[in-house]
């Protein structure tokens, strides 16, 4: 019974002691939670900076100045023809998640389990929780940024051609394209800025791509050219002798694909240019016979016939010859003739009757007269006054647009009776009358003193106005 006694009492006392020093973990375990609550715990690193003691928001600012250097940073892609493309990792559509690394570092020695806490925290004490930066991309951003890598990186194929030179066909042989492989592209840009190096080069994959016109389908093309070369025209007009060497013929082929195959033919248009030029030394332009509309006798213009080189066949003769077998040819160049035609034409300036048929109003600006004609038929010519050198009476065709037997000028400040407007401020009315009764004397006639307007006598601009319906024309001219 001693024995079992003593044996209880060692129980007693060893799970008391374990209890005590559980007891005393616990605590110093929850005051050690207690102490870091809202803060980041012991042993918790980004990218070898220490987080200890640092809230969220502190710990964000770490990781931000950390991280915003690395955009700043260059990436060169590179491929493997030499062309280079370089930009900061800020246009590539990468970017720092601050946001998540400050909540996995905040993570650390914490559980929703109290147990668990409990051993997370313990571990906190012995080991390093080290973390990098948490990289994500905007798709938008990195979309631009592998169209704009592929406009500067990918190189077009470039297709055989020919061309002349010094009276000679040349190959311009082809050459292979590339178009680079952005497949892997965002591995390699997350690799390249956790590297932090100030300029990251990455060799860019490309796969080859084949012109579509080879140096051996030149063959026909260059046969043709060469033919066309050996040839030597003459053309002849009037005397002259044009004479066209391979170096004028060079000028005239022209290379590409016609109906889908490479093709040397000769240019219709540059050809016209060249014929364009004879003729504008050798033409001689038709000018047609003019006689007055008003006594369908006077000859205003004198006619003469036209001649002209037939350039549509010239062009076809120039072809035909340069593509036939014989080498040199002589072409006399056709000219065809163009009568002069006989219009009949109203003079451009002086009182001339049946200017228009029916009612119209002539006004004489150099001799100060205005003439009424209805047709051919001269009514009535009297004496008026227009518009001073610095406010002249425009010259051309007007319309009387409307009657005011007394209308007012409130520019002038004065009275104009029985006038006729003929639009744009200006009109045809009797000498004008003052405010007080005063009224121009009639000795102005016959000068230009007004202010743009045609102006009558007392009994003449009354008659006028009577016998003039709106809409007629008023041909006013020096």
């Amino acid at each position: 019974m001693g024995q079992n006694y003593k044996n209880k009492k060692r129980l007693l006392i060893v799970s008391t002691t374990i209890l005590s020093v559980v007891f005393c973990l616990a605590l110093s375990l929850f005051l050690y939670q207690r102490a870091y609550a809202n803060e980041i715990v012991h042993n918790v690193y980004f990218d070898g900076i220490n987080l200890e003691g640092k809230t969220r928001a502190q710990a964000k600012t770490i990781i931000q100045a950390e991280t915003d250097q690395l955009l700043g940073n260059k990436i060169v892609l590179k491929t493997a023809v030499g062309k280079t493309f370089e930009a900061p990792f800020s246009q590539t559509g990468v970017y720092i998640d601050s946001n998540q690394s400050v909540s996995d570092a905040f993570a650390v020695g914490r559980s929703d389990n109290f147990f668990k806490t409990l051993y997370a925290l313990s571990k906190t004490a012995f080991k390093k929780n080290q973390f990098s930066a948490k990289l994500a991309f905007d798709d938008s951003n990195y979309k631009t940024y592998v169209t704009t890598t592929e406009n500067n990186l990918n190189l077009p194929p470039v297709n055989a051609s020919l061309a002349i030179s010094a009276g000679s066909v040349v190959t311009n042989t082809s050459t292979n394209g590339v178009t680079v492989d952005a497949s892997n592209l965002k591995d390699k840009i997350a690799s390249g800025i956790l590297s932090k190096d100030s300029t990251v080069a990455i060799e860019v994959p490309t796969t080859p791509i084949t012109p579509t016109l080879l140096t051996e389908s030149l063959s026909s093309a260059k046969t043709t050219a060469e033919n066309y070369l050996t040839h030597q025209l003459n053309l002849t007009v009037n005397g002259q002798t044009y004479s066209i060497d391979k170096t004028t013929i060079a000028g005239w082929i022209s290379f590409g694909l016609q109906n889908g195959k490479y093709s040397a033919w000769l240019n219709d248009g540059v050809i016209n240019n060249y014929l364009a030029k004879i003729a504008a030394t050798n033409d001689i332009s038709v000018i047609d016979t003019k006689i007055s509309a008003s006594d369908n006798t006077t000859i205003l213009q004198q006619g003469r016939q036209g001649v002209y080189i037939d350039q549509s066949d010239a062009l076809n003769k120039t072809k035909a010859a340069i593509s036939a077998t014989t080498v040199t040819a002589t072409i006399a160049l056709v000219q065809t003739t163009k009568d002069s035609q006989i219009i009949k034409v109203f003079p451009n300036e002086g009182i001339v009757a049946g200017r228009f048929s029916g009612k119209y109003i002539d006004i004489d600006l150099t001799n100060q007269l205005l003439t009424l004609f209805d047709g051919t038929t001269q009514i009535a010519q009297y004496i008026v006054s227009s518009g001073k050198p610095s406010t002249p009476t425009p010259v051309g065709t007007r319309t009387v647009q409307y009657h005011d037997p007394r209308s007012w000028s409130s520019e002038a400040g004065l009275w104009m009776p029985w006038f006729l407007s003929m639009g744009g401020g200006y009109g045809i009315h009797e000498l004008p009358e003052w405010p007080n009764g005063y009224k121009e004397g009639e000795a102005h006639l016959g000068t230009p003193v007004s202010h743009g307007c045609v102006r009558l006598g007392v009994g003449p601009a009354q008659t006028v106005y009577n016998w003039t319906p709106d809409g007629t024309q008023v041909f006013i001219h020096k």
